[in-house]
């Protein structure tokens, strides 16, 4: 399993340990940066034949089951910043899904983009959330996000699982210094 219920109760203990907002933030951020890095060690246990791509979709659908479980960190900052990473976490694992089944969008990340804010304000939260997950499985696979990507500045979900995006993309780039630190 490429990510298992431990390893996410291990950062929940953590989470609930951190003493004020921004450790717990902090936190946060690593758990979604050490299950991106689980993720794209799954992908590569496909190409390195280690895993097969049914084998990789029965794990993607358990950690699913795992990630939609409640968890309760007895505080309500806390849980608020927990079900926002979580919704990082499910952005990236549909990524993976769609990555592992060779979905991936011949559209631009602007276009997927702002199809997602669209469908968002029409109320197609599901659709939204769809264009998202296929730009992280565009990631996932190795296309980098634009340098100048726009953002509108509104209160939007859709904002938020970018955030899941730009971690994808930024876990790759570091992934090509380490190589290169390598050689």
């Amino acid at each position: 399993m490429f990510y298992t219920e431990e390893r996410l109760k291990n950062w929940i203990e953590r989470i609930k340990e951190a003493s004020d907002p921004k450790e717990s933030l902090e936190i946060s951020d690593k758990m979604l940066e050490d299950f991106i890095i689980a993720g794209i060690k799954l992908l590569e246990s496909i190409k390195s034949k280690e895993v097969t791509k049914k084998e990789a979709v029965e794990q993607i659908k358990g950690i699913n089951e795992i990630i939609n479980k409640r968890f309760n960190l007895e505080d309500d900052v806390k849980n608020e910043l927990f079900e926002i990473t979580k919704d990082s976490m499910r952005v990236v694992l549909k990524g993976l899904e769609f990555a592992v089944n060779g979905k991936i969008s011949k559209k631009s990340f602007e276009k997927l983009f702002q199809e997602a804010v669209k469908m968002e304000k029409n109320s197609d939260v599901n659709g939204a959330f769809e264009n998202l997950a296929k730009m992280a499985a565009k990631v996932l696979k190795g296309e980098k996000l634009p340098e100048n990507f726009e953002i509108p500045d509104e209160d939007l979900l859709v904002i938020g699982w970018f955030d899941a995006v730009d971690a994808i993309n930024t876990m790759q780039i570091l992934k090509e210094i380490d190589r290169g630190d390598e050689d």
